[in-house]
């Protein structure tokens, strides 16, 4: 099995107008591999929020550049900060 990573995702909105669940859902459908495990909306300023979310990858080299990039090019988008990076260990798999 490929080992993976989770990567927490804060993604700020280009606008007020945006709306954050169909932000998440193009996140999904861009990654349609990988899992979104968690997300929450984080109040910036001026009922503008954020969505923080932690995400499935495969644990390779330049995997954190190239989800940004790829959800940096999702519509209403601003902003895209990779907040960490751990290892995914699954417990329900044998070592």
């Amino acid at each position: 099995m490929a080992r993976k990573v989770i990567m927490t995702i804060k993604i700020f909105p280009d606008s007020d107008e945006v709306q954050l669940d169909k932000i998440l859902e193009a996140v999904k459908q861009a990654f349609p591999s990988e899992q979104v495990i968690n997300y929450t909306q984080e109040p910036i300023a001026y009922g503008i929020n954020s969505l923080i979310l932690n995400i499935t990858a495969p644990e390779e080299e330049g995997v954190s550049q190239a989800y940004e990039d790829k959800i940096k090019a999702i519509n209403g988008v601003g902003e895209v900060y990779i907040e960490n990076v751990r290892r995914f260990v699954d417990v329900r798999e044998p070592f």
